[in-house]
Order: structure tokens, then C-alpha cells, then sequence
């Protein structure tokens, strides 16, 4: 295809602000994949983030073993198309979670969440609220993550599109057995499941 043929499709410009608010808690020591997140470069350009060939828009992010360090910033949700999130295996050891409940209108498009091995950071949640919107999620990994505040996982997780769930080495506690919502748990498409290295004693609901 001759360059007259071929049309550019630019980063969207409401994406790329909200990666930058994203990258704005974030240390990258080590000049890694982030470090290329320039606002006079396209975001569609910039390493670990993948965007729709037709629409500009970004669908992955993929910043896994980078080293990074401070923050993450849940803001990062309001990417409307985005499907794909990995953090894994970095240096995180803040979560920020603004009030996206109200703000968050299409995040069902994402499928795949690892947020796992943050742990030598001593990252923590409180809980799982800001999960609620995610009704699409297939794969969902917050293992290595200190979840022991959270008494309500298991209704939070209890996602119906759910297909594997990682939630090992989270310090997860017994949780609230509540007989008026138990019966309304929907967990019938999980097909892997662990909850290994964890302090739960009483028996999960059938």
C-alpha cells in the first residue's frame, strides 16, 4: 500500500489523557516500556499499549515485569475499550480508587485483569467494590494482594462471565455468610478456581 493509500488512524485524544493521569503515580526507575509515554507521541506508539487499527481507541495494556513502582490508578478503567489490563509482577504498593462507580459506563468490555505478584510492595485493598461495573470479566488475578480488610469477597467476585479466578496468597479471611444473598451468587461459569495460602476455615456455599 502506497503512504497515499494508507490512512494513519491517531491515538484517541480522551485516551491518552487518561493514561497520562495513570502514569502520573507511577515510578519507573529502570526507563522501562512507560517511559516512552510522551504527550507530543501518539499513545497507539507507546510500548504496552495496543489500540484498534480502525478506531484509534485503546484495547490492551500490557505492562507486566517493568519494575514499576507507586501507584495504580484505577482511573485507568474509564478506557472504554480497553479488554486486556496486566500489571503483574511490579513494585506497586498504592491502589487508587476514585469514585468510579458513577463514572464508569462501559467497562464491560474488559475480559482480562492481572494485578498479581505486587506483593513484596505490601500492596493492599480494602475491598473489591470497584469490581461491580467489570460484568464481562473472564480472567481476573489479584493473587500476592493483601485482601484481609475485605469480609464481602466472595459476593465481589461472584462476577457471571467469570471464567478463572486467582485470588492465592491474598491474607483473605472468613467471609459473611448471608442466607438472603447466598442463593443469588453466580459463579456457575468458573471453570478454575484458587484460594490456596489463604486463612479460610469455613466452607464455601455449594
Amino acid at each position: 500500500m502506497s503512504t497515499n493509500e494508507h490512512r494513519v488512524v491517531r491515538c484517541n485524544e480522551k485516551d491518552q489523557e487518561t493514561l497520562l493521569i495513570f502514569k502520573k503515580g507511577i515510578n519507573d526507575s529502570s526507563n522501562g516500556k512507560i517511559s516512552t509515554w510522551l504527550t507530543e507521541k501518539d499513545c497507539c506508539a507507546w510500548e504496552g499499549i495496543y489500540c484498534d487499527n480502525i478506531t484509534g481507541r485503546v484495547t490492551e495494556i500490557d505492562l507486566k515485569q517493568q519494575f514499576l513502582k507507586g501507584e495504580i490508578n484505577f482511573s485507568i478503567l474509564k478506557l472504554e475499550f480497553l479488554s486486556y489490563l496486566d500489571l503483574s509482577y511490579n513494585e506497586f504498593d498504592v491502589i487508587r480508587i476514585p469514585s468510579i462507580q458513577k463514572n464508569i459506563t462501559h467497562t464491560s468490555n474488559l475480559l482480562y485483569l492481572d494485578l498479581s505478584d505486587n506483593f513484596d510492595a505490601g500492596l493492599q485493598m480494602d475491598n473489591l467494590d470497584w469490581l461491580s461495573p467489570l460484568s464481562s470479566l473472564k480472567y481476573l488475578n489479584l493473587s500476592g494482594i493483601d485482601l484481609h480488610k475485605e469480609t464481602n469477597w466472595l459476593q465481589a467476585v461472584a462476577l457471571p462471565s467469570l471464567l478463572e479466578l486467582n485470588l492465592m496468597n491474598c491474607k483473605l479471611n472468613n467471609f459473611i455468610i448471608n442466607p438472603s444473598t447466598d442463593q443469588y451468587l453466580n459463579l456457575s461459569s468458573l471453570l478454575t478456581l484458587d484460594l490456596s495460602y489463604n486463612n479460610i476455615t469455613s466452607q464455601l456455599p455449594n
